[in-house]
């Protein structure tokens, strides 16, 4: 990485699993007058969210099957180096964290990296669910932990709730992270980037000690069939699969349907929308999961899904980098 008279602004987009990160970096890439280099991180070992990136004028680099934060930095920093030494100015990095990562590991590069200036860290948390996933033993650290250094949070969802909820939800947050701003959001109300320097939301907010190593306390699981579902046998399926599965996301095909479909879930919440557009999917189904590390084994998981497949199906034995393009953008 070279220095130079310019520096490149960074922003760290972070946010627990389902909090709309994914939503609000489209947002940021479809209003975009720069040019902007995309980091997106995923746990899991296929990047969902980064096949889901809207198209755009820069560039979109992956890091999955793992956390920035933790088991991959040395990947990210060589990412990075490129994005630097390419030969390319982009107007601004964005780096989308994962969704169990620390967003301020991410950004102490931009703190040190003498082309790089942190513009901001911005978590984003779901007003429904935020105090909850706090006061969850499995996963409350994590989130608190996501919160340590940002100097804004999106209230994502608010649509979702009265405004007393609404106002609870904010003082749960300011209680947390008092002096942080808070800006109240839908999917349809998003704001744009920040303009700045970073500035921390408190003198007193000192960086956590106590790190986190999230390979040890969360695991990822990948689902790759061929063939398709029958819809009523999977919600059946998703219903029974453990709690301690966080997230499931990917596409699926279904037997009265020729067209893929993107599932998303959040806990036992799970929704189906068409594929966005520009996305395509060649294999049958591809979801990859994040579970807490009491995550049952995969043929456990496995075997629930398996039992909503409409006929036997062979099971995907490719390599996670074949089952990365699957995806093609």
């Amino acid at each position: 990485m070279m220095a130079s008279h310019y520096k490149t602004p960074v922003t760290v987009i972070g946010g627990f699993l389902g909090a709309g990160k994914t939503t609000y970096l489209n947002h940021l890439l479809r209003s975009a007058n720069g040019r902007y280099a995309v980091l997106v991180n995923d746990f899991g070992a296929v990047n969902i969210d980064a096949a889901l990136i809207a198209k755009h004028d820069g560039e979109t680099m992956t890091l999955a099957n793992g956390c920035v934060c933790c088991s991959i930095g040395s990947g990210f920093l060589d990412t990075l180096g490129r994005v630097l030494d390419g030969g390319t100015v982009f107007d601004h990095i964005i780096i989308e964290a994962s969704g169990v990562g620390d967003p301020w590991r991410i950004a102490e590069i931009a703190l040190v990296e003498p082309s790089l200036r942190l513009n901001a860290v911005i978590v984003l948390a779901d007003a429904s669910r935020i105090a909850n996933l706090l006061d969850d033993t499995r996963v409350g650290d994590t989130v608190r932990g996501q919160f340590d250094r940002a100097n804004l949070v999106l209230l994502t969802k608010v649509d979702l709730l009265d405004r007393a909820a609404v106002d609870a939800t904010r003082s749960t947050i300011t209680a947390l992270r008092p002096g942080v701003a808070i800006v109240e959001t839908t999917e349809h109300s998003l704001p744009g980037l920040p303009d700045g320097t970073f500035k921390p939301a408190s003198r007193f907010n000192a960086a956590n000690g106590n790190r986190t190593d999230h390979e040890l306390n969360f695991r990822r699981w990948s689902y790759v069939r061929t063939g398709a579902f029958d819809r009523d046998a999977l919600a059946k399926a998703l219903k029974a699969l453990p709690p301690q599965l966080l997230r499931l996301k990917g596409t699926c095909r279904f037997a009265d349907n020729v067209s893929p479909w993107l599932l998303q879930m959040i806990g036992q919440d799970w929704m189906l929308t068409p594929l966005p557009d520009g996305l395509s999917q060649d294999s049958g189904i591809l979801l990859v999961g994040v579970g807490t590390d009491a995550l049952p084994d995969t043929d456990r998981l496995d075997t629930i899904l398996d039992a909503a497949l409409v006929q036997s199906n062979s099971v995907t034995t490719a390599d996670t980098n074949h089952r990365q393009a699957t995806f093609t953008l």
